[in-house]
């Protein structure tokens, strides 16, 4: 009895062990990363692990956010479509 009671002791601290490790490896893999991230205004893509930086598309076009958007009249949008089948 006393033979068995020692294995499952040393089960359980191996058990208990592992899940601290396991814990701290999840906080240091994507808790910690992420709440860094997230601090310095970035944003965080959990699927890679890594830290983005968010870019607004003024950046990339050179254009004023407050313009008006260029393709808004419907009438000049005409051509062929599903609805609108080209007619031979």
């Amino acid at each position: 009895m006393n033979r068995a009671i020692n294995r499952l002791k040393i089960i359980f601290i191996g058990i208990f062990l592992a899940s601290i490790v396991g814990v701290f490896g999840y906080h240091y893999l994507w808790v910690w990363p992420k709440a860094k991230c997230e601090a310095r205004g970035g944003a965080w893509a959990g699927k890679w692990l890594k830290c983005a930086t968010i870019y607004p598309i003024e950046n990339f076009t050179g254009r004023p956010a407050d313009l008006p958007a260029i393709n808004t009249d419907t009438s000049k949008m005409e051509g062929p479509s599903v609805r609108n089948p080209e007619k031979k």
